[in-house]
């Protein structure tokens, strides 16, 4: 096997390169083949795991944003036994909290060299950018639609500053105080449910939507399932209200939002309204995504 470390050299504003060298040399001591590629732009790690050769394995080396990209590349690429990993490098470690990945260097690097691997769920998501064209990609935490855009837009300009709970928690209140709610109607495994001012809609893979907001759900890394949570019909101060419990996780017994798992959902709105996945804003609905169970194999995940 040889390996295709995917490096993000932004990944933990920076610090995360001060890991490299060590990577490296414990890679080359351990009688590891690889070769480096390093990202410089948010398309790079996609770009780079779909043109692996196919000898070899991408790993990602960063963050969340690193991990999905590689993970779009490599579904992208089509291979007929796909397989990924991960060293983790990043602030917000929701992709290896959910699928049982060590994000410490020395149980990271231990898990990725003896190779062990578990099947693992992605989503895949068809939607339209903001140019208009048709766009699929690909991942394996969450996708928001309505706010979770403009505070995705936010939090990677306050983490700089305020570090990855306190930026990310900014970023909520200034987008709650600028906030529109369109009217969607989403279709999950064919059922219509037409929803009136939605603030947000999470369809998530991952409970663990992004530094510290959570759901308290049974989803699994591989159960074939989807979750869509919905937070709509409520004013500012009510949103406001909610925001302890995406911390806790407990908004998703709330009684006040909608919640349906599927394995299909499709979302319209008559209003132009962003489409955000793993992190960062991507689009504009509509919007259709779908499980794909089992579609890859992830190193050093539990199985």
């Amino acid at each position: 096997m040889k390996l295709l470390l995917i490096m993000n050299p932004g990944s933990r504003s920076g610090r995360g390169r001060a890991l490299w060298p060590w990577l490296q040399e414990r890679l080359t001591s351990a009688g590891v083949r690889f070769r480096c590629a390093v990202t410089a732009a948010p398309c790079d790690a996609v770009r780079l795991a779909r043109e692996a050769a196919p000898d070899e394995t991408p790993v990602a080396v960063g963050g969340d944003g690193t991990i999905n990209g590689a993970l779009d590349g490599l579904l992208q690429a089509g291979r007929p036994d796909p397989e990924l990993g991960v060293l983790y490098t990043g602030t917000s470690p929701d992709f290896c909290r959910f699928n049982g990945v060590p994000t410490e260097p020395e149980g990271a690097l231990r898990a990725l060299l003896e190779g062990a691997s578990a099947p693992r769920d992605a989503a895949r998501i068809t939607y339209r950018g903001y140019d208009g064209a048709g766009l699929t990609a690909h991942f394996g935490c969450s996708s928001n639609i309505g706010l979770g855009a403009a505070v995705a837009r936010r939090a990677n300009t306050y983490r700089r500053w305020l570090g990855d709970a306190g930026g990310t928690g900014l970023a909520v209140l200034r987008a709650l105080a600028g906030k529109s709610a369109p009217d969607l109607t989403l279709v999950l495994d064919g059922q219509a449910y037409p929803l009136r001012a939605v603030d947000n809609l999470t369809v998530a893979k991952n409970p663990q939507i992004a530094s510290g907001l959570k759901l308290a759900l049974d989803l699994r890394p591989d159960d074939g399932r989807l979750c869509a949570l919905a937070v709509h019909g409520r004013t500012r101060l009510g949103l406001l209200r909610l925001v302890p419990g995406f911390y806790s996780g407990a908004v998703a017994a709330d009684p006040s939002v909608f919640l349906r798992f599927c394995s299909r959902i499709e979302v319209r709105s008559a209003a132009p309204c962003e489409v955000e996945f793993d992190g960062d804003p991507r689009g504009l609905l509509p919007a259709e995504i779908a499980v794909l169970p089992r579609a890859y194999r992830l190193i050093g995940a539990r199985p």
